[in-house]
C-alpha cells in the first residue's frame, strides 16, 4: 500500500470514528445510565446537546486553523483529541461531568469535516474526486449505523465505560500511527504519489524560473 492509499484509509477510518463517537452516549444513556444514575432518557440527553452544538460550530475555527497551520497536523489532533476525550467521558461520575466531557469530544469531532474532506480531495487524481468522496461518505455512514450495535456489544461484555475507553484508546493509537506514517511526510510528495493531486512539487531551482 503506497502512502496515498494509506492516507486515504486513515481518512476513511477517521470519518467512521467521527460519527461513531458522537452517537455512543445515546446508546449508553438508553441502555445503562438511565438505570444506574436514576435519570430518565429525556433527562440525560440534554447533557449531550452542547457537544452536538460544538460539533457544528467548532468546524469553523477548525477549518481556519487547518488552512493557517496544517491539515495533516489537525487530523492528528482529531484522532488523539477525540480519543482522549472519549476516555475522559468514561471517568465521569455525574451528569455534569459527562456533559463537559461530551462537549470537549464535540470540539475535537468538529475537526474532521473541514479538514478530512479537503484531504480526500487533495489525495485524489485530478478531476476524479467523486468516487473517493463517495467511499469516504460510506465510512461516515457506517459509523452512524454501527454505533448502537458496537456500543451495545461493549456494554454487554465489559460495561458502559468500556464503550468509551476501548474506542478512545484505539483512536489515540490511530493518531500516533497517522503521525508516524502519514503526517510527517511532505504533502507535495503524497500528492505526486497520488497520481496528480491538486499540487505537484517543483524542484527547488525551478520554482518561479523564467520560461
Amino acid at each position: 500500500m503506497n502512502s496515498a492509499r494509506l492516507h486515504f484509509a486513515f481518512l476513511n477510518i477517521g470519518h467512521f470514528l467521527d460519527h461513531f463517537f458522537m452517537l455512543v452516549f445515546a446508546s449508553v444513556a438508553a441502555l445503562t445510565l438511565s438505570r444506574e444514575w436514576g435519570l430518565s432518557y429525556g433527562e440525560l440527553i440534554p447533557y449531550a446537546t452542547p457537544g452536538f452544538v460544538a460539533f457544528g460550530v467548532c468546524a469553523i475555527p477548525a477549518g481556519w486553523i487547518a488552512d493557517k497551520w496544517s491539515r495533516e497536523g489537525m487530523m492528528a489532533v482529531f484522532f488523539i483529541g477525540i480519543g482522549i476525550c472519549s476516555v475522559l467521558t468514561a471517568l465521569a461520575t455525574t451528569p455534569l461531568q459527562i456533559g463537559l466531557a461530551l462537549f470537549a469530544l464535540g470540539v475535537f469531532a468538529a475537526i474532521y469535516h473541514p479538514v478530512g474532506l479537503p484531504l480526500v480531495i487533495e489525495g485524489s487524481v485530478a478531476g476524479k474526486t467523486g468516487l473517493p468522496i463517495a467511499v469516504n461518505g460510506v465510512f461516515g455512514n457506517l459509523g452512524v449505523g454501527s454505533a448502537a450495535l458496537i456500543t451495545g456489544f461493549l456494554i454487554d461484555t465489559a460495561g458502559w465505560r468500556s464503550a468509551f475507553v476501548l474506542p478512545g484508546i484505539l483512536s489515540v493509537l490511530l493518531g500516533a500511527g497517522y503521525v508516524w506514517l502519514v503526517a510527517r511526510r511532505p504533502a507535495a510528495a503524497r500528492a505526486v504519489q497520488a497520481g496528480g493531486g491538486e499540487k505537484k512539487a517543483k524542484p527547488a531551482g525551478q520554482a518561479g524560473a523564467p520560461k
